[in-house]
């Protein structure tokens, strides 16, 4: 059976990618908005979402090297999950609203990101057809 996030030519489908990425950090936004409406809820942990590079082993994306003078590809970053950073209140709770925030701008920069990346490559496309 045909992968449907594969073109039939080969190669990644940027549009299926690019609709599963805003699909991830609409699920993160959720998750975040939990954590700080929870900020004063007794014995709450903030959690966060596996971080969307683990997605795109799937699609087999990765460097190649073909000269011994090309850098070799890094290590694969290990899943965070965020677990308070040892700070508790003393209800429990270990929500860091300092932190949350800092999550929330970082994923709406990447919301603004994957939106342009998305009309950029629509434009090409059309460019390209003819549009």
């Amino acid at each position: 059976m045909m992968d449907p996030s594969r073109p039939a030519t080969g190669g990644v489908d940027i549009f299926g990618l690019s609709q599963r990425r805003m699909q991830w950090l609409e699920q993160r936004e959720q998750t975040l908005a939990s954590n700080i409406a929870n900020a004063d809820t007794p014995d709450y942990v903030a959690s966060d979402m596996t971080p969307f590079e683990s997605a795109l082993a799937e699609f087999d994306v990765g460097l190649t090297t073909t000269s011994s003078r090309h850098i070799p590809m890094a290590a694969k970053r290990r899943a965070r999950t965020e677990s308070s950073d040892g700070e508790r209140s003393p209800d429990g709770n270990g929500v860091s609203l300092e932190t949350q925030m800092q999550l929330v701008a970082e994923t709406s920069d990447q919301q603004r990101l994957a939106t342009s990346v998305y009309s950029t490559y629509r434009t090409m496309l059309n460019n390209v057809l003819g549009k």
